[in-house]
């Protein structure tokens, strides 16, 4: 069985890969302004809370992956419900706020185009 600390510890690792991949598509997305100021807005917000999970997890934290092709409103979605998923044993302040956090971006997807990475060849209309 998986002690609850260690899983903790890798839904924040998954959290912080996911909005480390936030942040890489919304800074490379090719979007018209100024929607793209929001999106790196976004993005700088994902990074900056991704960081923080890092600092979390301690010092000796490996760098995050970047996920292929994630689609932001989606990948904002998933680390939100991902950090929402941490027992509550193990929730505290820092992750009370992550989690804050993550929600205002979520809500903050009012953006007018969203496009996949790399590349931003696919665009919806969704919110995002």
């Amino acid at each position: 069985m998986i002690r609850p600390e260690m899983q903790a510890s890798r839904l924040l690792r998954k959290t912080a890969n996911l909005l480390n991949s936030v942040a890489e598509a919304a800074w490379t997305n090719d979007i018209p302004s100024p929607a793209k100021w929001d999106l790196h807005r976004i993005g700088t917000q994902a990074y900056l809370a991704q960081r923080d999970i890092l600092d979390l997890l301690g010092q000796d934290a490996d760098p995050c992956e970047t996920l292929p092709c994630i689609e932001i409103a989606a990948a904002l979605e998933e680390a939100a419900h991902t950090l929402a998923a941490i027992p509550q044993a193990f929730r505290d302040l820092d992750t009370r706020l992550l989690k804050e956090r993550l929600s205002s971006l979520v809500r903050k997807r009012v953006v007018s185009g969203q496009a996949k990475h790399p590349g931003g060849a696919q665009r919806s209309r969704d919110g995002l």
